[in-house]
Parts: structure tokens; C-alpha cells; sequence
């Protein structure tokens, strides 16, 4: 495969600060995110190419602007250093005003994307054109300059607007139900084109802007991007994103001419054309991007490069580790304490913790443990009576829901025809059941799941609305509706939303959403048993809204606990509700405000090692180098190693003699939604079952997420080590259940202080949030001496962010700052990962899940799979792998290409999967073999998988490595993975802090 270009020598320094370029934090923002001291610059990167780049040529003199990661740069004519216009304000799809003074461009700098407009005479200050809770992107001036065109999602979907530069008026120009995106003004002004997007079609539309009568110009099956009016109006150019008839993907730049059937390609073969306008300098010269570069197209002549260089300075940011203490095993408070509910008198909570289910009682002090197994046992929810209990276990291998009757201290199984339970919630006369169960063939139950109710009586079962996030239900006094939230997106163009009230009629399968504060996001609602009002965390705080007898939202909701608030559960009576603060649960007494604290006095101990014994192995790959170690001894005491090679063995230790096998340090799955509602007992045992003794979580509940870390660490379950973040802090914005979306500086805050409480292992930001308010989470985390992660490059990199996830991944942009729509990156993502230290887990086996399971079909044949998963759920993730679809081969080779690059540079690069995209622990093994198909050699993808991995986990100084004063986390196997990365899958034995555990024990149930 190609190499990737190498920079060009030209450059230009910028010696401007980072903080500088993060301008337009207002004068009303608190002090609690003001920005730190900037940093001396240490360090500079140049850039000579960029991936998803955007151009837009000055209408008289040649100049370009060009849009690269979220800058704005001014490239002169006739010169190939960049000039600084705006650095790192996430600034896109820039446009020139018809007489060259100013430039109007989409921005995100205050956490949707707005219309800005910046004057090109120098040192002015953007000036925001558009401000609301809306997505304002596509910006073009009209040719007389006096406005703006621009699509946005104001209306449910994507319409053209346009905006009165004068005035500031705002009008729709479109109101169909269709998204209606990429205007561009005709050279007269007299029409806009457009992009309706209908069925898999685009139809590319001319208004006429005075009458808004429309005209259908052409029709395209491809999508269509980057439409542009060439000058006097005889065509539009445009983007396409095609498929060949093996399903690979290409791009090109076309050409529609008025009274020409067929439109005409411009662009060179096999060109990776960036998703934008060209800008046409006359009806003949074209420039646009592609490949990484600026290009130029002239008729009869083809395209050019035009090359461009800037070089910008970063801080050397550094800050202290947290010390993670493994070795401590004295009792500590519970912070898993999972899901309380609150009994109908308000007297008692049930909660889960520690894979258990409890009772507490404040009042008395007395703390009862219901079950006492190694299932996991968890989500309970109370009878209307208070006399029993509904939960979810998978007590002898099989998720169930249980009723628990707490007078008889009895237990017996519900019969439901269903899998992968969670939720449980019983009616209040006990006939009913409402609970979310699995979506046939889709094995993502922290993704979706559908939301069903069973009648225990007549056993006649419903499915209601259609498959959404599972969350916490609620019952109507009356019996007949069922409360919960669900998305509501903005668009179908993009997939983010806000989490609202949704009540469904049990009987007729009829919803109506209820939005107690427009633009903000629910969480945990919980109803009061009469039905007349419901508790909320919204904003970080707890909030309650009166309701009527219809379930109809009365008057203002109106805060109750203006601090932070997770997880409301009311009494019957409506006179108490139960709430988690961090590390802390609290009691709220309605009547008079107050607010009890009522942490339970539980507390646990992470499991101890007090043996001293002798691994004997014929070969040992120690993380430290690209060889065997041969004919080697390891020496372990309780959890660490303490000698390596050939010693004097301890009179009391005991050898265990693999001295036919290899011995790797334990593998690391570096990203893995481990999930909030499935947390069964196997799980544990299924990772440790293929050699995986570290999971880093980089989404969850947090709640949840440490209720399970809890487990496994104090050996209640059998399971891995687990690095946790908790809730992806995202902006207002979001579409997982999982992802927290940020309204407020304040709710800023609020999300970090649970966190710390919580002791996250490190924090994740996810899409939609903006840089200032990343740079406060990043100045947080490193105080905590932890990691960040994110979804973004630059400038995440600059703001100290650590790590990366994915190659791809989601963007609030439409488009990548990673990749292009062809699953490639140029020099601009290689230089600013392997230069500023950020590391990356590329997750390549999410758009490659089809190349490599059908390739490598033996994947579903170990003893590991046929154990956990079988037959049917080959079945099923064999249908859902389809949803990635053909022309999977192409994007992987172009991620191989970027692969191989990063490590041949020395980036960190570690290894993780998104599962359960993939199934667990499967998922981890098929990556390492696109690894190795993508031409990395078994050594290097092993240090991916182990000590680079520890690195982006915060943990080298304890694992990743068979290293004397290690933890004792290694797996044997039987086979040779530095002959070929497959043998990996050949476990035998795993060993966990110490603790030896055998295939064939991992893989018993009781």
C-alpha cells in the first residue's frame, strides 16, 4: 500500500499560545473553568497536509483560507506559508464575502455550531452571526454580500435558512420534511441550489429565492456534498461518494452543465476528495481538496497541488501519575452501590453491590445481604405492597427475573420467554411486568433494547415502542402507562438528541414525550406512586415536575436538590425520595427539605495473594523486547514477580512446569463497553478465558461500573482488572444513554466532583463538547494524576489530551478529523500522534468485523466461543456484522496503512475493540489478527497489546510486562504467537494478581 507523503520543507512559526487561540471565552464565564496560565511552548509540529481539509479562494486576489483540524490559515497567493487567522476554535467550512474583506464560517466554540463571521483586516475579533440550541452549518454569502445562506436543524430537520446581515433576521427557506443541506447562491442571487436527500437519493434542487418556488435539476444515487455554483450560472460542481460493485467506496469532484445529461468527472482517479465546496476561480479553474492537498483544476489541464506549511507550537504539558495502589487489601467503603430503590414507605432501600442484592435500613442501622452467590444479582425494584422485591440474576448461567418475597426470605424465578434481561419493574397491583429485553440478532444491549410487558397471569407479552436505550421504568398508579426516557434527536441527518420523558399507554402502544425544560437532557426520572409528580436528575441537580391525571406535565418543574443528584427513587407516598451524591446516599424529606445522609456502613476488600510459587516456562515474551526469553523461571510472592530468569527456587514454593508453553504478560482490552445492564457472572470468566487480565471501560454508568470493578477486585466474582471513567462527558447534545450531556459550567463541575468522588481511572469526553470546557476536564483529571480521552485530535492534543479512541469514530462535524470517507489520514494525524505523545486505540476491527471474521472463521470455533456464546449467537452476530456492510476491505487496508506508520514513528499505540461491536474477548483476538494482516510483526502487536497498553491505561509502573516488582498478570499458551498472532488464542492457564487460574476452570458453570 502507499506510503503516506512526507512533509514538504516550507513552514512558517507561529509563536502564539494555545490559550490565545482558545479566545472568545466571554466575561461571564465563572471562574471555575477560567483558563489556567498558558504554558511556555515547548515543542513545535508542522503540518504540509490535512485530513478532511477545506478551502475557500478570495473572489479578488487569490488568497485562499483554508480550514485545517478547526483552524482558520491564510494562504497568500504565490506562497506556500500559511499565515494564522484563528487557531483551535473549531472553526469549519469557511466562505469569502464577494468583496474578499470577510469570511463566514460555521464554529463551535460555544457548544453548538453557529455562523460566525471574522473581517480579514487584522487583530479583529470573530463576530458570532447566529446563537441558539440549534446546528447552524454550510454558510455562503449571497453575491451582493448583504446575506447568508445556511442549512440547519431549527425546524426537526435540516432546512435552508437564511440570515439578514444587516438586521440579523432570520427566515426558512424550506420547510420540507426531507434534510435539505449544501446550498449554494447562484452568481445572480436570483436561486439557491441544494440537496434534498430522499430514499438513497440526493436530489439537487434550484430555489428561487424570491417566490421559494423549486426546480428539480438532476438526481444522483450517490450521496452529494459540497454543491457550488460555477460563474454565470451554467453548472454546479459537487462531491460524490460512490460504490464500486464489490461495495468499496470512491470519491469524486463532478461537474453538472446545464442541458448535459451526464455530469463530468474533474477530478483524478482513485482521488480522495474532501466532502467541501470547490471555489472557482472563473469558469474554467477550479480549486478544491483531495488527498490531503489543495488542488487545482484547470480545463484541458487536469489538477495540481498547491502546497501549503505551518508549523505550530504546543506545550510539553506534564503532571504527576496517580500511584495506584494494588497491594493495599485493607476494607474500604462500597462505591458500587447500584441502583437504590426505595421501599413504598420510605424505610428501606434495596440496592445492588458487590454482584449482590441488599437491604438497608437507616433508621435502625441494619444492613442485610439478600443473596449471597457468585451470580451477579442486581436492579431491584419493589413490590406495591413492600412485601417483595423484583431483580435480575443470572443464578445457574441464565438471566432471569426473580421475585423475592422479604418476610419468607424466599426467592423463585419468573417465566419469561426472554433474554438479557434488565429493568424489572412490576405494576402496582403486581399483575403486569414491564422490563427491557434483547433485540433479535443485535447483541448491543447497552445500545438497544426493547421495552416489553408481560402479563404473570395470562403470560401474554408486548412489545412497546421501538428498540431504544434501556433505562429505570416506572408504573402509573392506574396500571395502564409506563414512564421512562428515550432519545429525542434533532435530526435524522445526525444521530445526538436530548434524553426526554416519554409515557407509553400499555394498551394502545401510543407515547407521548414530555419536556419539562426545552434543550435539556433527563436522566433516572423515578414517579411517584400516585402518579402526580416525578423526580429527575437534570443539569447534575434533582428536579421534580408536578403531573396531572394524564400524566401531562402542570406548571414550572422546580429544583430539589441543587447539588448533585443520580439515580431519584421516590416512596409510594411521594413524601421521600432517595438519591446518590458521588460516594454518598442521601434521603430528601419533601415536606421539609430535609436531606438525610444514609450511606450504607458497607465495605469491602480487594482479594489477597499470600502464596509464593514458581512459573516454569519453556519461553517467555517479557514486553521489553522483540525475543524469547528461554528455559525461564518466575518467581512469584503473593501478587508481584519477584525474580526473573534463573534463581534459587524458595524451599515453600510450588512449581508449576509449562516449560513446553509460552508465557505473554496479560492482554489488555483497551476499549470495551462492558456494559450497564448485562453484568453477568460469566463475564469475568470469559475475558480471564482468552488471556485478558485488563479491561479499560471507557463508558459506563459509573455507578454500575464500580459495583462490578468491586466484585471482581475483591474476588466476590472471578474477573479482570478494570479501568473505569464513568459517564463520557459530552456536550448538551448526546445519543448513548451512557453519555452525560453538560448544560452548565456549573453541571461541568458537578460531573467532575462525582467523578473524583467515584475515583475514576480516568475520564472520557465524548463529541459534542467544546474545547473550553475539555481543557477545564483536562485540567481536573491531571490534578487526580489520571488520563484523559476523547474522540478529537487537535485541538485535544494541544490541550494536554492524553489518549485517542478509534481511527474513526463519531464526530459532531459530519466528517472525521482522523480519517476521510475513504478510511484514509494524511501527514497532518501521523505527525500530531507521533510527535505530541498522544495515544491512540484504533479499534480497526469495528469497520473491518466482516474482513476478519470471514477470513478468519476459526474465531468462532475455540473452546472459548462454542463455551460462552455457541451456535446462536455466531448466528446472531454473523447477521448484525452485516450492518458494516461490503467494501469493508478497502477502509481496512487504508487503516493498516495508517497503522504501520504510527508504529514504524514510534507512536503509543495500544489495542481495543469498542465490543460489543464484537463480541467480548473474541473481538480483541480478531484485532490482533488485522494487525498482522495489515503487515505488523507478532512482537509489535503483542507490545500493543500489553506494555502500551498499561502506558494509555495510566498503570506501567505495574503491568504490562513480566518484569521483576510487577503484578503477576500473564497468560500461558500453547502455541507461538511470535511466529503467528493467532496462537494467542490457545490459552491454558491465566494468572491474575498471582492468582493461576486453568482454562477448564474458567470455563465451568455451576
Amino acid at each position: 500500500m502507499p506510503a503516506l507523503p512526507a512533509p514538504t520543507p516550507f513552514r512558517i512559526v507561529l509563536c502564539c499560545s494555545l490559550l490565545l487561540s482558545l479566545a472568545g471565552c466571554t466575561a461571564e464565564d465563572p471562574p471555575s473553568v477560567a483558563e489556567s496560565p498558558a504554558p511556555v511552548a515547548q515543542r513545535s509540529l508542522t503540518l504540509t497536509q490535512g485530513t478532511n481539509l477545506a478551502i475557500t479562494a478570495s473572489p479578488t486576489n487569490g488568497d485562499l483560507i483554508v480550514a485545517l483540524q478547526g483552524s482558520l490559515l491564510l494562504l497568500p497567493a504565490n506562497t506556500e506559508q500559511a499565515q494564522p487567522l484563528l487557531l483551535h476554535d473549531d472553526a469549519w467550512e469557511p466562505a469569502y464575502s464577494p468583496d474578499g474583506s470577510h469570511v463566514v464560517y460555521q464554529g463551535y466554540r460555544n457548544g453548538t455550531w453557529d455562523l460566525w463571521q471574522l473581517a480579514l483586516a487584522g487583530g479583529s475579533t470573530p463576530q458570532q452571526l447566529t446563537s441558539d440550541a440549534f446546528d447552524d452549518r454550510e454558510p455562503q454569502y449571497s453575491p451582493d454580500g448583504s446575506r447568508v445562506v445556511f442549512s440547519s436543524d431549527r425546524a426537526g430537520n435540516y432546512d435552508l435558512w437564511e440570515l439578514v446581515l444587516a438586521t440579523g433576521e432570520v427566515r426558512a427557506l424550506t420547510t420540507a420534511p426531507e434534510e435539505e443541506f449544501a446550498p449554494t447562491w447562484s452568481s445572480d442571487g436570483t436561486h439557491v441550489a441544494y440537496v434534498r436527500a430522499v430514499s438513497a437519493t440526493s436530489q439537487v434542487t434550484a430555489l428561487n429565492v424570491a417566490d421559494l418556488s423549486t426546480e428539480l435539476l438532476f438526481t444522483s444515487a450517490a450521496p452529494v456534498s459540497g454543491l457550488q455554483w460555477i460563474p454565470t450560472n451554467q453548472g454546479l460542481s459537487f462531491r460524490t461518494l460512490d460504490r464500486d460493485a464489490a461495495g468499496n467506496a470512491h470519491t469524486t469532484l463532478r461537474l453538472w452543465q446545464v442541458g448535459v445529461t451526464e455530469t463530468r468527472v474533474l477530478s483524478e482517479p482513485d482521488a480522495d476528495v474532501f466532502g467541501f465546496r470547490a471555489s472557482w476561480l472563473d469558469a474554467s479553474t477550479a480549486v478544491y481538496t483531495a488527498d490531503g492537498e489543495i488542488r487545482i483544476w484547470r480545463e484541458g489541464q487536469g489538477s495540481t497541488a498547491r502546497p501549503f506549511s505551518v508549523t505550530l507550537s504546543y506545550p510539553a504539558r506534564e503532571y504527576e501519575k496517580k500511584s495506584r495502589d494494588f497491594d493495599n487489601t485493607t476494607p474500604r467503603q462500597a462505591l458500587g452501590i447500584s441502583l437504590p430503590a426505595l421501599s413504598p414507605d420510605g424505610q428501606q432501600i434495596a440496592f445492588g453491590a458487590l454482584g449482590d442484592l441488599w437491604l438497608w435500613t437507616p433508621g435502625t442501622q441494619e444492613l442485610k445481604q439478600l443473596t449471597d452467590d457468585a451470580a451477579a444479582d442486581q436492579m431491584p425494584a419493589w413490590s406495591g405492597d413492600g412485601k417483595s422485591l423484583v431483580y435480575v440474576s443470572d443464578v445457574g448461567g441464565r438471566y432471569q427475573v426473580w421475585r423475592r418475597e422479604l418476610m419468607q426470605n424466599t426467592a423463585e424465578p419468573l417465566t419469561l420467554q426472554a433474554k438479557e434481561l434488565s429493568y424489572p419493574r412490576l405494576s402496582p397491583d403486581g399483575s403486569k411486568l414491564a422490563y427491557f429485553t434483547d433485540v433479535p440478532a443485535n447483541p448491543l444491549l447497552h445500545v438497544t433494547g426493547q421495552l416489553t410487558v408481560t402479563d404473570l397471569q395470562t403470560g401474554a407479552t408486548r412489545k412497546l415502542l421501538e428498540p431504544m436505550p434501556p433505562q429505570p421504568l416506572n408504573w402509573s398508579a392506574d396500571g395502564n402507562h409506563v414512564l421512562t426516557t428515550r432519545l429525542q434527536a434533532f435530526s435524522r441527518r445526525y444521530r445526538e438528541g436530548l434524553f426526554v420523558l416519554v409515557c407509553v399507554d400499555v394498551n394502545t402502544n401510543t407515547a407521548v414525550n414530555l419536556v419539562p425544560t426545552p434543550h435539556r437532557s433527563i436522566t433516572h426520572a423515578s414517579l411517584a406512586s400516585d402518579s402526580a409528580q416525578v423526580a429527575y436528575s437534570q443539569d447534575g441537580v434533582l428536579n421534580v415536575w408536578q403531573l396531572d391525571a394524564q400524566l401531562h406535565g402542570v406548571g414550572e418543574p422546580r429544583v430539589l436538590v441543587d447539588d448533585l443528584a443520580d439515580s431519584p427513587s421516590f416512596s409510594a407516598s411521594g413524601e421521600y425520595v432517595v438519591f446518590q451524591a458521588g460516594d454518598r446516599l442521601q434521603r430528601l424529606q419533601l415536606a421539609s427539605g430535609t436531606i438525610e445522609d444514609i450511606t450504607p456502613p458497607l465495605t469491602w476488600q480487594p482479594q489477597s495473594q499470600s502464596e509464593t510459587w514458581v512459573l516454569r516456562a519453556g519461553r517467555v515474551f517479557d514486553g521489553t523486547s522483540d525475543q524469547y526469553l528461554t528455559n525461564t523461571d518466575i518467581l512469584i510472592r503473593n501478587n508481584r514477580i519477584a525474580a526473573v530468569g534463573k534463581f534459587d527456587i524458595p524451599a515453600d514454593a510450588v512449581i508449576v512446569d509449562y516449560s513446553d508453553k509460552v508465557v505473554v504478560p496479560g492482554l489488555f482490552e483497551s476499549h470495551a463497553h462492558i456494559g450497564d445492564h448485562n453484568l453477568s457472572e460469566e463475564q469475568g470468566r470469559l475475558w480471564l478465558s482468552y488471556g485478558i487480565t485488563s479491561v479499560r471501560d471507557p463508558g459506563s454508568n459509573p455507578y454500575l461500573a464500580n459495583e462490578r470493578k468491586e466484585a471482581w477486585t475483591s474476588g466476590r466474582r472471578v474477573g479482570p482488572r478494570t479501568f473505569m471513567t464513568g459517564h463520557n462527558i459530552d456536550g448538551n447534545r448526546v445519543f448513548y444513554a451512557v453519555v452525560e450531556g453538560i448544560s452548565s459550567d456549573r453541571h461541568l463541575e458537578l460531573s467532575l466532583e462525582r467523578s473524583r468522588r467515584l475515583q475514576v481511572d480516568f475520564f472520557k469526553t465524548y463529541v459534542r463538547l467544546p474545547d473550553r470546557q475539555q481543557q477545564r476536564v483536562v485540567e481536573f483529571a491531571h490534578a487526580m494524576g489520571v488520563p484523559v480521552t476523547s474522540h478529537e485530535l487537535m485541538p485535544a492534543a494541544f490541550l494536554g489530551v492524553d489518549n485517542i479512541e478509534h481511527f474513526t469514530g463519531t464526530s459532531r462535524r459530519g466528517y472525521a478529523t482522523k480519517i476521510s470517507e475513504l478510511g484514509r489520514s494524511y501527514q497532518d494525524v501521523v505527525s500530531v500522534l507521533t510527535e505530541t505523545g498522544m495515544g491512540i486505540v484504533p479499534t480497526m476491527v469495528v469497520p473491518g468485523v466482516v474482513l476478519t471474521f470471514s477470513e478468519q472463521d476459526d474465531l468462532y470455533s475455540t473452546p472459548q466461543f462454542n463455551n460462552f456464546y455457541g451456535a446462536d449467537a455466531k448466528k446472531n452476530y454473523q447477521g448484525f456484522m452485516g450492518f458494516f456492510g461490503p467494501g469493508s476491505e478497502g477502509f481496512v487496508n487504508a487503516y493498516g496503512n495508517l497503522l504501520s506508520t504510527l508504529v514504524e514513528r514510534g507512536a503509543l499505540v495500544g489495542t481495543g475493540t469498542d465490543s460489543p461491536f464484537t463480541p467480548f474477548g473474541t473481538g480483541l483476538h480478531a484485532e490482533f489478527r488485522l494487525y498482522q494482516r495489515e503487515g505488523l510483526q507478532p512482537w509489535q502487536i503483542l507490545k500493543a497489546a500489553t506494555i502500551d497498553s498499561a502506558r494509555i491505561a495510566g498503570a506501567e509502573r505495574d503491568l504490562g510486562s513480566i518484569e521483576v516488582g510487577k503484578l503477576a498478570d500473564f497468560v500461558v499458551v500453547d502455541g507461538d504467537p511470535l511466529a503467528d498472532i493467532s496462537a494467542l488464542d490457545q490459552v491454558v492457564m491465566t494468572v491474575v494478581n498471582g492468582k493461576r487460574y486453568l482454562l477448564g476452570e474458567l470455563m465451568a458453570t455451576e
